[in-house]
């Protein structure tokens, strides 16, 4: 080998090392069984701003429209029932301004749609009650501050990932099968309005069916300058760049999740390197809580 070439080589290994090491990794804090008897598929997750180390957390479709408060170890805190709502597929669940009024709401995604057929999707939004005391505290209820009815531009879409950016723009990113997930995106409209959603792109995350890499949830850092991306089996990571989360700080095929879950699907910060999981049907027929260390986000 030539000098030059050794050079090359050289070079091509250090550039190599240093975006390995700009990557995030991932490490296992700890699981938990969520024993809310009547939580068996928690689709979607989000820290509590009332209260420290609450998460609220929801049912996947068919199920009542109710709000579960558990904490890391997956007690249950007990309930409270959105009034004026239907569970017909809800998907993700996260905490933001509620734009309309100073609290903070939470958004909860009525998107799911395994037919492909629904023509309209709805997000609730609710500000965010006291957590309940306890799971004897179960006659709590809460209506939505309104509902926001939203269509794609296309055709329906089947989606299980929502967040809140910027303050105001409610983006989804669609769960394709076949293809690399889509974006779609919003304003936040006044009270009980509807919107046109409007085609931002796709993310560069390798779809496999059979490997089970289809997009289940996302969130957003508490600096709104990153977005985590799960999949039943990968997390992703995206930072904002122009107002677009266009650059992959991780690879296609994302980081393997290191816990075993029958069904991941939930996803939230809690802090700026903390994540929290959740998924239906887990250990010994429970959903389950995971909490995940995030290193070099860089934030």
């Amino acid at each position: 080998m030539t000098a030059r070439s050794q050079l090359v080589a050289i070079l091509t290994w250090c550039a190599a090392s240093a975006a390995a090491q700009e990557r995030p990794q991932i490490v296992l804090l700890d699981t938990a069984v969520l024993v809310a008897p009547r939580l068996s598929e928690s689709s979607g997750v989000t820290a509590s701003l009332r209260r420290r180390g609450v998460y609220w957390t929801i049912n996947d479709s068919g199920n009542e429209p109710i709000l579960f408060a558990t904490d890391s170890a997956g007690r249950d805190l007990g309930y409270v029932r959105v009034t004026a709502a239907q569970n017909v597929d809800w998907e993700d669940l996260t905490l933001a301004p509620c734009v309309v009024t100073s609290r903070a709401c939470l958004y909860v995604a009525d998107i799911g749609d395994n037919a492909g057929a629904r023509p309209y999707v709805v997000v609730y939004r609710v500000p965010e009650p006291d957590p309940p005391d306890g799971p004897g505290d179960t006659l709590r209820s809460v209506g939505p501050l309104d509902s926001i009815v939203l269509r794609y531009p296309d055709r329906p879409h089947d989606a299980e990932a929502l967040v809140v950016a910027h303050g105001r723009i409610l983006m989804i990113v669609t769960k394709d099968r076949t293809g690399p997930p889509s974006v779609f995106q919003t304003r936040l409209p006044t009270r009980n309005g509807a919107a046109l959603l409007e085609f931002a792109g796709t993310l560069p995350i390798s779809v496999n069916l059979v490997r089970g890499r289809l997009v289940t949830g996302a969130a957003l850092s508490p600096s709104g300058d990153v977005l985590a991306v799960r999949t039943y089996v990968s997390m992703h990571f995206f930072r904002r760049r122009a107002g677009a989360f266009d650059v992959p700080l991780t690879p296609p095929d994302g980081i393997p999740i290191p816990v075993v879950e029958s069904q991941g699907e939930g996803v939230a910060f809690d802090g700026p390197d903390l994540l929290v999981l959740t998924s239906e049907r887990g250990t010994a027929g429970r959903a389950l809580l995971t909490r995940l260390r995030v290193l070099g986000l860089g934030q």
